[in-house]
């Protein structure tokens, strides 16, 4: 029974490790708008600037704020690491979900057909019960390892591309708020929590299907510049512009424009 237990709660294991995935990165701010008490990680640079722009808004409600500018530049640094942080355990997950699936099976028959070698002429039932236990916890594994590959935004193959997308969508929104003047402690506090959910599965998602839909393709021919090849035409464009020009014969490849 121990055995089977065990073997039970390995899949238990790989989906808690996953829930960090589906949550996202840590946020530095709270949905009070206070900043996050983090078991894991120090963000006191941002608490102490949080304290000293409350405090001056609380003795001057309508006067600017000097100390909201340091804030949200600590801020959006935690914002900007976490994300980061992210992207870099997803990938180190998503590999090790590919290293058991790939290992489960061998690693099963290898047990099974030790289990065969043995000597249960005393106690035959507790062959049967431990090869029972062994499929439950190895069809276990399997599933846990289905849930969480169906739930995982991206592969090891594109976590890189995804990485660079939500962080220059984070520095954008970054970039763009230091472009407002005078901006109120609350204004400043919407803008933090707004850029950490830039780093947020849904956005993260909700981003890549924008820029997929929205991507703009050339097609280049392999042999452009000889002959009277005009090469890079592209896609979006209407079909007909090109009607009649001379284009030599070679392999044609689509990419993003830009």
């Amino acid at each position: 029974m121990r055995k089977s237990l065990a073997l039970a709660a390995a899949p238990l294991t790989l989906i808690l490790a996953g829930c960090y995935g589906f949550q996202g990165p840590e946020r530095i701010v709270t949905k009070d708008a206070r900043p996050a008490t983090l078991s894991s990680s120090n963000i006191d640079m941002f608490i102490n600037d949080f304290k000293q722009a409350e405090a001056y808004r609380n003795k001057n409600p309508s006067a600017d704020n000097p100390f909201v500018p340091q804030m949200l530049r600590s801020g959006f640094m935690y914002n900007y690491s976490f994300c980061e942080n992210y992207f870099a355990q997803m990938g180190q997950n998503q590999r090790r979900s590919q290293i058991i699936r790939s290992a489960l099976v061998p690693i099963t028959a290898l047990m099974t057909g030790i289990l065969g070698l043995q000597d249960f002429s005393k106690n035959p039932s507790a062959k049967e019960d431990l090869i029972t236990s062994l499929a439950i916890g190895s069809a276990a594994t399997t599933a846990a390892l289905n849930i969480y590959d169906e739930h995982f935004l991206f592969g090891v193959e594109n976590i890189g591309a995804v990485q660079v997308m939500t962080l220059k969508a984070q520095d954008a929104h970054a970039t763009k708020v230091f472009e407002q003047d005078k901006i109120t402690f609350e204004r400043a506090m919407l803008h933090l929590i707004d850029n950490q959910g830039q780093c947020s599965p849904q956005s993260i998602l909700s981003l890549a299907r924008s820029v997929i839909k929205s991507a703009k393709l050339k097609a280049t021919n392999e042999n452009d510049g000889r002959g009277d090849g005009q090469g890079g035409v592209n896609v979006n464009a209407n079909a007909g512009a090109g009607a009649g020009r001379s284009q030599p014969s070679g392999k044609v490849t689509v990419s993003p424009e830009g």
